[in-house]
């Protein structure tokens, strides 16, 4: 035979500011108010969003609700940074997902003290359901006007919860969801420190996603001059006399000690040469540059400077650009130095640099 459904003890909790009538109170809780609700959902989106600035960076966080952002960057949030590529964040969605489904609760809902049942039996509703109003919810998110429903409707309920027939109430401990019921011991003596649990966590995302935070451009200009040879001993090689390294990088972000690299604007860096004296004719010249981090790793690069009547003309004047692509100072360690040269037929000229300010 079918299981039977039965109707679970009355043990509710009453909100001391209710103007409902204890008779019309449901047996498994009053409904909650929507001032709860939505510090439920801030809670919630709070955790995502610090979440997201640890693990990723100060981007976008999923929201608990569609169509309601979640910028836990306060303003800063880099569009390129995507939380649906992160393990971190997919894995948070799915466990507050799973926990909305089995416990009636994500953790910003268990701090406040509000869970979502079935209208008829007053336990989570399962996975299923949970899925379907959450998709639901974008009836709700025209206008707000289903998210402000619960204002004015008797069960304080939202288009999703009318249509899939569940309800907010006031509760912690929820009759249990029929497939986790066995694994509930009598007494539920551990909900008090469930709850603490959910409050440390909601005071973590919070303070990750709207803490004090700090920036650092990457933007510098680092100027140097070169000494060499005297023009006078070698009349007929042209002689570096200064070169500048100027970068538009977009620096770091950091809150709480976590800090993390911003995306580059795309602008690039640029190293330019100066020098003294004419190079000659049909030469084979280039500008070089290092960069080089405090562990000995280096990144080097080279422009050619045609001497032949094409590129740069039959007589290239100072002074000269070497191109660095935006993205290279991003995976540089912090520290590092930069030197520039020319090289006119396969013999370096002597040249200059400088370290970065970061």
């Amino acid at each position: 035979m079918g299981d039977i459904a039965t109707t679970p003890a009355a043990h509710h909790e009453v909100d001391e500011f209710s103007t409902l009538d204890p008779a019309d109170i449901p047996p498994f809780g009053e409904y909650a108010r929507w001032s709860r609700r939505v510090v439920a959902f801030l809670l919630d989106n709070a955790i995502l969003a610090g979440l997201m600035f640890v693990a990723v960076g100060p981007g976008l966080a999923p929201s608990m609700l569609p169509g309601l952002d979640n910028d836990g960057s306060l303003g800063l949030a880099v569009g390129d940074l995507r939380w649906s590529e992160s393990a971190w964040m997919l894995g948070a969605v799915i466990a507050m997902t799973v926990l909305q489904a089995y416990t009636g609760a994500t953790p910003g809902k268990r701090a406040v003290g509000i869970v979502v049942v079935n209208r008829d039996s007053g336990r989570p509703v399962g996975l299923v359901t949970t899925v379907l109003r959450w998709l639901a919810h974008f009836l709700d998110a025209i206008l707000c006007i289903g998210y402000l429903r619960p204002l004015w409707d008797m069960e304080r309920r939202t288009f999703a919860d009318s249509l899939l027939s569940t309800v907010v109430v006031l509760s912690r401990s929820p009759e249990p969801h029929p497939w986790i019921a066995p694994l509930v011991r009598p007494g539920r003596s551990g909900a008090q420190v469930v709850t603490a649990g959910a409050a440390v966590l909601c005071t973590a995302g919070a303070l990750f996603a709207v803490g004090p935070t700090s920036s650092t451009s990457g933007s510098f200009l680092s100027s140097a001059t070169c000494t060499t040879w005297d023009r006078t001993t070698r009349p007929g090689v042209p002689q570096l006399s200064e070169a500048t390294f100027t970068s538009t990088g977009a620096g770091t972000i950091s809150r709480w000690g976590v800090t993390h690299a911003l995306p580059s604007t795309g602008e690039g860096s640029e190293i330019t040469i100066a020098w003294d004296g004419s190079l000659p004719v049909d030469a084979d010249v280039s500008l070089e540059a290092v960069l080089t981090s405090p562990d000995g790793s280096r990144l080097e690069y080279s422009t050619p400077l045609d001497t032949d009547g094409t590129g740069f003309g039959a007589d290239p004047t100072s002074p000269g650009t070497i191109e660095i692509p935006a993205n290279d100072l991003r995976g540089i360690a912090p520290g590092w130095s930069w030197s520039a040269q020319m090289r006119v037929d396969g013999v370096a000229i002597p040249g200059c640099g400088g370290r970065a300010p970061f």
